[in-house]
């Protein structure tokens, strides 16, 4: 990209949209169940091909776990000795959380990393639902000054909102994450026997309501006292279960109560997936930009401001082309 340079490129791949319209620039349909692997394939043979300033770690599948390796190759190009840590540790991160503090129903199987020489990263991640074989993507950048939080996903890019989903990434949850470090501080005793049903003490038969719980990487976790998120999702071992549990005991204790929210927002208003380019409904086009426009009028914002916004939305119809287009 010669306009916009490297770090600007990286930028735009954690941009789940832009991403997509790469990939259909590449010659996809919009819901090709190849855009995710072929895009990023392509990404990172040409890049090892050329001697460019960026590299692609990572995979589908397998070669997930050849990040480590993949960055560590490059070690010898890095600006610093020390980015090449910083960057896998920040990735396992940010794959921990849409693995543990996102749950789903979608298990990750592609986990890519573009990169730079100076530690400025794009992480695209893929996961599927294999009850009803969707899958969604998911998009990170670079965080802040490189400052660690939860909740910086770029975006999720997908055909399907679940109904219910555990997030713990979500600023809804919060509550809920400072409750479950509380309860992991308050330092439980956990009996050495084995456990029991109510009936063992009132003589009467009750339900047994049994539920397998990580009981020993529970044990671990509050011998360790993470001191904060961070610490807790990168403990070996601690998965979906552990965190799960974690918070529930801590809504139960505390009171504070995730998200259960599938964070999914809408990626495609209008238009299909059949023909080059794709057709669209003029006619929808029109209402929006209409909707738009007249809210603007009764707004109350300045005229001069007013017409500015007015006239970039009746620039998104591009009459020459015959075809009709939104800027985001």
């Amino acid at each position: 990209m010669p306009d916009h340079g490297t770090i600007k490129f990286i930028k735009l791949l954690s941009d789940p949209v832009w991403f997509h319209s790469l990939s259909l620039v590449t010659g996809f349909d919009w819901n090709s169940s190849g855009t995710t692997t072929t895009t990023l394939h392509a990404l990172k043979e040409y890049s090892e091909k050329k001697d460019l300033s960026f590299f692609v770690a990572g995979g589908k599948g397998k070669h997930m776990r050849n990040k480590r390796s993949d960055i560590l190759k490059e070690s010898d190009f890095f600006s610093t000795s020390s980015i090449p840590g910083t960057l896998i540790r920040d990735t396992d991160l940010v794959a921990r959380i849409d693995s543990n503090l996102l749950q789903d129903g979608y298990d990750l199987y592609i986990h890519s990393v573009i990169s730079d020489y100076s530690g400025n990263y794009s992480v695209v991640q893929q996961g599927l639902n294999t009850v009803h074989g969707m899958a969604r993507r998911y998009h990170w950048g670079t965080l802040p000054d490189n400052t660690y939080d939860v909740e910086e996903r770029n975006g999720i890019n997908a055909s399907k909102m679940e109904n219910e989903a555990l997030d713990l990434s979500s600023p809804l949850s919060r509550d809920t994450r400072k409750s479950m470090l509380k309860v992991i501080q308050e330092k439980p005793y956990f009996s050495t026997g084995a456990q029991s049903t109510l009936d063992s003490y009132s003589g009467e038969k009750v339900l047994n309501m049994a539920v397998r719980m990580p009981w020993e990487k529970l044990r671990q976790i509050y011998e360790y006292e993470p001191s904060d998120m961070k610490e807790l999702l990168m403990m070996n071992g601690i998965g979906k279960s552990a965190i799960r549990a974690l918070s529930y005991i801590s809504e139960v204790i505390m009171g504070a109560r995730p998200s259960m929210e599938d964070p999914v927002r809408y990626s495609f208003a209008v238009g299909g997936k059949d023909g080059i380019p794709k057709p669209v409904n003029h006619d929808d086009y029109d209402i929006a930009l209409e909707f738009f426009s007249e809210g603007l009028r009764s707004s109350g914002i300045e005229r001069e401001k007013r017409i500015k916004l007015i006239s970039r939305l009746s620039n998104s119809s591009l009459e020459k082309t015959g075809y009709t287009i939104i800027s985001k």
